[in-house]
């Protein structure tokens, strides 16, 4: 059965599941009783810093943003998303939260197998759409909802692991949003973030700092139409802390550092917290 739910005004909520249970059973009542709309936190700063402008980026690269991965990646995303699921192995009929789900590539990479639930959550309704074709078109079952990191329209303790691929550098303050996902997630349940990490010395540093300055963004803008989208990305990469000073951030939402995984020479790492 699919669920479509239109945007009206400011209210969104969440458009495709596949699915015959009762999806209200999952969500606060501030979301069941809109019915199933959620008043996205807004901020009314017109910069970066503003979630619209976030939005409205991914919204405008949606349809070449798996291209671009790939390309700019040179295929070995793919391999980045495979570890994830290695590493936090969820076992049949537990739940997990892809945060930031953008198009779907995490949630695709957990439910080939199918013995999980699935839920995905991004503010980009263009990126959400694109996410809901993948899965749907292999017959994956999930649940995707258009919502804010600092308002999850979620209930408490219900995840039993939560991840985020490549966002939470766009989520400011991050300790409010990491805070806002420790509600969700059960007693010893997990949030693992895969990031991109600075590296600031060595020849590898110095030349994915030249690469990321001067090819992404060339590339991005070609393939993308948007020369502010793949300036910001790179940007955002290395203006975002040290894996250490990230730690501490977690740890001062609450969950306690279970591993850090370095791949790809310590480009990306995997950072995963308990509650």
């Amino acid at each position: 059965m699919y669920y479509f739910i239109h945007k009206i005004a400011m209210f969104y909520v969440i458009f495709a599941i596949p699915s015959e249970e009762n999806i209200t059973k999952y969500l606060r009542p501030v979301v069941k009783n809109k019915p199933l709309f959620y008043l996205m936190g807004m901020s009314e700063k017109k910069s970066i810093e503003d979630p619209r402008v976030i939005e409205h980026m991914f919204d405008s690269i949606a349809h070449r943003y798996d291209l671009l991965n790939r390309m700019l990646s040179f295929g070995i995303d793919t391999r980045w998303r495979k570890k994830l699921y290695r590493i936090l192995d969820l076992q049949p009929g537990q739940k997990m939260l892809d945060l930031a789900t953008g198009s779907g590539d995490i949630l695709k990479e957990f439910l080939k197998t199918n013995h999980i639930q699935g839920f995905g959550c991004d503010r980009s309704g263009q990126m959400l759409g694109f996410a809901r074709k993948k899965l749907t078109d292999r017959g994956m079952p999930s649940l995707l909802v258009r919502g804010d990191a600092f308002r999850l329209p979620f209930k408490d303790n219900i995840f039993d692991a939560v991840t985020i691929g490549f966002g939470i550098r766009n989520m400011r303050p991050r300790i409010g949003a990491m805070k806002e996902i420790y509600r969700t997630v059960t007693t010893g349940g997990r949030l693992a973030i895969l990031e991109f990490f600075p590296r600031q010395t060595g020849f590898r540093g110095n030349m994915y700092k030249w690469y990321s300055t001067n090819v992404i963004p060339r590339v991005g803008k070609i393939i993308s139409g948007s020369n502010f989208a793949y300036r910001y990305l790179p940007e955002s990469i290395h203006g975002f802390p040290e894996i250490e000073q990230f730690e501490d951030e977690m740890s001062a939402a609450g969950f306690t550092i279970d591993a850090v995984h370095q791949l790809t020479f310590g480009v990306v790492s995997i950072v995963v917290g308990r509650k």
